[in-house]
């Protein structure tokens, strides 16, 4: 199949003219190694079928397109490159080699020697078998083939075989990238084209937004960028944003990616926790993007003397839906009450009211439907507006004790319970605490006063300041009388506990029911006082009385004398 280097020099061998031709370009370019792997085996095929004496090239001459005609002939013989030079349809310089060591069609300079509709082209199998073939056009298919072809001599063409010149076209185009390969038969529909301004098909996407929860009502401006298979951004782009439903995905809005190959669009406002992504053409969507819907929750609290209603109301949820109450007590949050919301998506929960003041957070807890969401309030107990007092006594012996009792109640009249009250008691100078209590449920408490040894003033008082008026203890001195009579004399003799010295007594004497004032004394440092009076022949009673002084009230004794 070589030929002299002098039998080539009358032959066009310059490519020059061709520079620009993809197949030139293509055939220049070196060899690589997976190209060349397959070199000697695919020589032994050719020597045993042909008992030709064709000599391998050096590997590192070995190239697309060598220096001469050889190189040329062993690529063309080594490729579908036989059956495009058959048809014509290589380059004029390639077409002359071919046509002068192959036997193909010579090259014409207007072209004619290339194969059209016209008129049959024979290949190397046709040659043989006597028969013609027919041979496709240059440009790609251009829409579907309902059936089987007939070449242009109207013998028919399968689906499932192809001719040289259809092999050889092919696989041309395939070279430079143009098309993907041959056909292997007809096609079943419309030749689809990828979408966007950048030629390509979309591969991938990405999704992403600035948030994955809104409130009520809200919407979020989600964004996809678009991806052909070597990472390229696809502009002009087709997208549509869709959302879950129950049972398929559902098409929200439609948007074109720019030229950047982004595409943004902002949802309906949302109303339930949604599921989102973007779909491109041939399936491709992007990862999915939850938005929750977080309802909005209020709550406020009606603030009574023993319990506390918190009210609250949700909007976004549903009947049925689950709410808890915490209170932030000591450092920590403690569960307190459970509760659901009612068909008009309010709940009323009871609580017991705080001593201090206190926060209660209401929170209701997620479901499918919407996010977790919650409300505080702050529960400030009633201050105390009044105080009541009483005592179980207001006159007691000397070291003799009572209980003095109160009710605390809220300007609007509540009782308070768990307030403490302090009894205080009046000193020389100031009120001092003697006594403390919590008041029950009820909102009263008793307090026991400490011995009273002199007559004392109390009054109770809250820890807001709130006094009561004052209750007051009158202290009773005891006294005894004792009497002696001798000749002409009756010495009466009296011991006041509970009274100071100095105190007044007088000595009374019972004439016909009424009482006559005869003597009267001071109390010395022991509590003491004597009288004598004159002797009496008949029986005769004597009261001895202590006067109130502003530390004690009054004390009395009485005592008979029996006459002569």
């Amino acid at each position: 199949m070589t030929q002299p280097d002098d039998q080539h020099d009358d032959r066009p061998d310059d490519l020059s003219t061709w520079e620009g031709d993809d197949l030139v370009r293509a055939l220049r370019t070196p060899g690589t190694a997976t190209e060349l792997a397959d070199e000697e085996r695919y020589l032994a095929a050719f020597r045993d079928a042909g008992g030709s004496t064709v000599r391998s090239l050096p590997r590192r001459a070995a190239g697309r397109l060598g220096a001469g005609g050889t190189a040329v002939v062993v690529t063309v013989a080594l490729t579908s490159g036989v059956a495009a030079a058959y048809t014509g349809h290589l380059p004029d310089p390639v077409q002359q080699i071919a046509h002068t060591v192959i036997g193909a069609p010579a090259p014409d300079g207007d072209g004619r020697h290339r194969p059209d509709a016209s008129g049959p082209r024979v290949g190397p199998e046709s040659a043989g078998s006597g028969g013609p073939s027919t041979a496709p056009s240059d440009g790609p298919t251009s829409g579907p083939t309902s059936g089987p072809t007939s070449g242009p001599a109207g013998g028919p063409t399968g689906s499932g075989s192809s001719s040289p010149s259809a092999a050889g076209h092919h696989h041309r185009r395939g070279q430079v990238g143009a098309s993907s390969g041959p056909s292997d038969g007809p096609s079943s529909g419309p030749t689809s084209t990828p979408t966007g301004s950048s030629g390509g098909a979309a591969s991938a996407m990405t999704m992403s937004a600035p948030t994955h929860r809104v409130d009520l009502g809200q919407t979020v401006t989600l964004t996809c960028l678009v991806t052909d298979a070597s990472g390229a951004a696809l502009a002009g782009q087709p997208v549509v944003l869709q959302a879950r439903g129950p049972r398929h995905w559902r098409r929200v809005l439609d948007a074109t990616t720019d030229s950047s190959g982004l595409a943004a669009a902002t949802t309906p406002a949302i109303t339930r926790t949604v599921k989102l992504r973007w779909k491109a053409d041939r399936g491709v969507t992007s990862t999915p993007w939850l938005v929750r819907m977080v309802p909005v929750v209020a709550v406020t609290a009606d603030v009574g003397g023993t319990t506390t209603t918190l009210a609250a109301a949700a909007q976004g949820s549903a009947p049925g839906d689950r709410v808890q109450v915490y209170r932030h007590l000591a450092g920590r949050t403690v569960l307190v009450r459970r509760a659901r919301l009612d068909a008009s998506g309010s709940a009323s929960i009871a609580v017991r009211t705080p001593r201090r003041r206190a926060t209660y957070a209401v929170r209701l807890l997620p479901t499918r439907r919407h996010a977790a969401a919650a409300a505080r309030v702050v529960v400030v107990p009633p201050a105390p507006a009044g105080l009541t007092i009483d005592g179980s006594a207001s006159r007691v012996v000397v070291d003799g004790t009572a209980v003095i009792g109160g009710t605390v109640t809220s300007a609007t009249g509540d009782v308070l319970p768990g307030r403490r009250v302090v009894l205080l008691r009046r000193g020389p100078a100031r009120w001092k605490p003697v006594g403390q209590a919590v008041t029950d449920a009820a909102g009263h408490v008793s307090i026991a006063t400490p011995p009273i040894a002199a007559t004392t003033r109390f009054r109770l008082r809250t820890d807001q300041a709130v006094h009561s008026t004052v209750w007051r203890i009158v202290e009773l001195p005891r006294m005894g009388a004792s009497a002696s009579r001798s000749t002409d004399t009756v010495s009466i003799a009296a011991a006041v506990t509970g009274a100071r010295a100095g105190d007044r007594v007088v000595l009374l004497r019972r004439v016909g029911g009424r009482l006559v004032r005869m003597r009267h004394g001071p109390l010395d440092a022991s509590g003491s006082v004597i009288f004598v009076v004159p002797a009496r022949a008949t029986r005769t009673t004597y009261v001895v009385r202590l006067g109130a002084t502003q530390r004690h009230g009054p004390a009395s004794a009485a005592v008979t004398v029996l006459g002569a």
